[in-house]
């Protein structure tokens, strides 16, 4: 009996030491409701952040597929697709592989920014733009998708100086270009990085906000911790991955898909976001 017991001790722990440490490509998805759209509209957006120069199969074949398989009308990149202690190629080649699918809109991250004049690492803006990329520096534009008038918005990331680790906030003038977008009933989408930023989102006229940069948390417990550890958050992080509603705002925050340090994710696999926005 002890044997048996034994046993069967060792398959559930083998179980959920499997489960917990899946790594396979996960696509969740959230459903967002607004009276700006009409009953017979909607828009499906791809969200991707975080790859941190991660691969997927064959020049990303894996990931391209899935993504290509979700039927996207938008697909939104909000930064860390590089990482600055790897090679650029794995974001490269995900960014070819993933031209012509659906319109691509990017922000950038902090593994974006390096020491150079410009804070451009690779020179990932251009290399973006010549996959068709629409990249957003501070910026707004407004679009037709899917027969949907839409802005969509984008902050650059704060990030200047990365060996110091310097900061800076974002300023009036950062968000100058946001405060110019009139208060009409076209749905706004802005892109931005960085998960906890909420105070400065609550400042701005957009309905939803994508953003990345808290990696899930690392370490998630289901129904019981939905993260461990953020950057820029700490420990227990608010806002680590997930819907959230604030009011003025829907943010959804990406899980990511890898992180730059051999940290293992717990109960957190990588992340295909998909969001399907419908009118009232």
């Amino acid at each position: 009996m002890k044997k048996h017991k034994s046993t069967l001790l060792f398959v559930v722990l083998g179980i959920l030491l499997f489960t917990a440490t899946y790594n396979g490509l996960t696509v969740r998805t959230y459903d967002v409701t607004s009276d700006k759209l009409s009953a017979d509209e909607s828009l499906r957006i791809v969200l991707l952040s975080d790859l941190h120069s991660a691969s997927y199969g064959y020049k990303q074949s894996i990931l391209i597929d899935q993504v290509r398989a979700q039927k996207p009308d938008l697909i939104a990149l909000p930064g860390d697709l590089l990482d600055r202690y790897r090679s650029p190629e794995p974001a490269f080649e995900l960014i070819e592989g993933l031209e012509g699918i659906a319109p691509m809109y990017f922000v950038t991250g902090n593994h974006e920014i390096d020491g150079s004049d410009d804070y451009v690492r690779h020179d990932v803006k251009d290399v973006f733009r010549s996959y068709g990329v629409n990249v957003l520096e501070d910026e707004w534009e407004t679009v037709t998708i899917n027969g949907i008038d839409l802005v969509i918005g984008g902050l650059e990331d704060p990030l200047r100086g990365f060996r110091e680790n310097i900061y800076t906030d974002w300023d009036a003038e950062s968000t100058a270009a946001m405060q110019e977008i009139a208060p009409d009933e076209t749905f706004k989408v802005l892109l931005s990085h960085r998960a906890e930023q909420v105070d400065t989102y609550a400042k701005l006229p957009f309905d939803l906000v994508l953003s990345g940069h808290a990696h899930g948390g690392q370490v998630r417990i289901p129904y019981l911790m939905n993260g461990l550890f953020a950057p820029d958050q700490g420990f227990f992080p608010e806002y680590a991955g997930g819907l959230y509603e604030h009011g003025t705002f829907t943010h959804i925050i990406g899980r990511g898909f890898n992180y730059s340090f051999n940290i293992p994710r717990i109960y957190n696999p990588p992340e295909i976001v998909v969001i399907d926005v419908n009118g009232k």
